[in-house]
């Protein structure tokens, strides 16, 4: 269980960036939530190249939806700040989701996807740069200084670096979706989406016992980047999605990129509006089609809003996410400085050998990535849900690929090869 003195490291690391007690929160000095960033990250119209390496994505996408690799996807990419291509190829279900007779609905630029572990960089990651570029937190920082139930035996060695890489020691594959199901079901009726499932939630995982100790090696776990949100949340004194939004979203003008909080949506009886979504598969546990809430069911039972999954966007707003990182390495950014961005996707060292950056990753050619003749520097991310974003700042270029690929079979033999094909395309290797 989450100790007294967790309550007490709220407090007492919320009022140093809060306003006194009784009046409205505001942001943490140096974190100014508008008009920080705002000017110069307008562009103009884009305009839609067709030729070239564009074409070459649009066949290799073309052929893929034809051989039911994928539905669909959407593909941005930029180099020295200038579209390379912007493909939209492909509808929002797999024919076998399409009932007789029916028509199947194709996806458009603007089409959101459930962006899964992208969550875990977009938000949590960019969100701690933020912070840590205001001086509110060090990525050094023993994770006990916020959360104390983490100061306990191996764990007081942990820091908010090995969570970032996931060389925590957290076990993977944990979940607390059906003890909560069961919980709704029997003796806590409405506690799914609700602040008593996401304390739950908090407080199962900061109990885990690790696999190793912090540094020792890698192990994927959404534990890392779940503990991370809520050390958000109690670095900013607000909720998650607030935080993000107020943050990061806000003054970058990416309004979809954000969280569906289902807490919201159940309390006032709505329901998200599906055809804006690409479903991102059926959902065994929920027995439907899942399109407008998240995937993951950790996060589901949650809420919706989570440190490692719960994030959803357009194509084009990751791709306006990931340049302006872009020009925050290279110091061209009023909202990210370049000492941030490259502590984060460039660290000096991590405790373990790890190919991971802090919230990011290397490019792996066994992860779908190009990684012959790419820059140390390079950097990525990825879901299962099948969205990733590829930057190379010694190329200048960004390659984002939105797709619902979880509905094809993502992990099969032929998605991985696609997307590396389509990074080599752009990238001319």
């Amino acid at each position: 269980m989450s100790s007294p003195q967790d309550s007490v490291a709220r407090s007492k690391v919320s009022e140093n960036i809060n306003t006194p007690h009784g009046e409205s929160a505001k942001a943490p000095e140096g974190l100014a939530p508008e008009g920080l960033a705002t000017e110069g990250l307008a562009t103009e119209a884009p305009v839609y190249p067709t030729g070239g390496a564009a074409a070459v994505v649009a066949n290799l996408l073309e052929e893929a939806v034809a051989e039911e690799t994928l539905p669909g996807a959407v593909v941005y990419a930029s180099a020295g700040g200038r579209m390379t291509a912007s493909c939209v190829i492909g509808n929002k279900l797999p024919p076998s989701e399409v009932a007789e007779g029916a028509g199947n609905e194709a996806l458009l630029r603007d089409t959101v996807f459930d962006l899964g572990q992208l969550t875990q960089s977009i938000c949590t990651a960019t969100l701690m740069m933020r912070l840590a570029s205001a001086g509110k937190m060090s990525v050094n920082d023993r994770a006990s200084r916020y959360l104390q139930a983490l100061g306990v035996g191996a764990k007081s060695s942990m820091t908010l670096a090995h969570l970032l890489s996931h060389t925590a020691g957290f076990p993977s594959g944990v979940s607390v979706y059906e003890d909560l199901v069961k919980a709704n079901a029997g003796p806590r009726p409405g506690i799914l989406s609700s602040s008593g499932a996401k304390q739950y939630a908090y407080t199962h995982f900061h109990n885990l016992p690790l696999k190793f100790e912090p540094g020792a090696r890698e192990l994927e776990s959404n534990a890392n980047f779940l503990v991370l949100g809520e050390i958000c949340e109690i670095i900013t004194g607000l909720s998650l999605d607030r935080a993000y939004s107020r943050y990061v979203a806000a003054p970058l003008k990416v309004s979809s990129l954000n969280f569906i909080d289902l807490t919201i949506l159940r309390r006032r009886g709505l329901e998200p509006m599906v055809e804006l979504f690409a479903p991102s598969g059926v959902c065994a546990h929920r027995g439907r089609r899942i399109a407008g809430e998240v995937w993951d069911e950790n996060a589901w039972v949650m809420g919706g809003v989570a440190g490692h999954s719960g994030l959803f966007g357009t194509a084009a707003d990751v791709h306006t996410w990931a340049r302006e990182l872009l020009k925050g390495y290279h110091g061209l950014s009023e909202f990210f400085t370049p000492e941030a961005v490259r502590a984060f996707v460039t660290p000096e060292s991590l405790a373990a050998k790890s190919e991971r950056k802090l919230g990011f990753e290397s490019p792996s050619s066994s992860a779908g990535f190009v990684d012959k003749d790419v820059a140390p520097a390079a950097f990525v991310a990825a879901s299962s849900t099948g969205c990733s974003v590829f930057v190379d700042p010694s190329r200048d270029t960004v390659v984002v690929m939105l797709s619902n690929a979880g509905f094809s079979g993502h992990h099969s033999r032929h998605f991985l090869p696609l997307r590396a094909s389509i990074h080599a395309a752009l990238l001319n290797l």
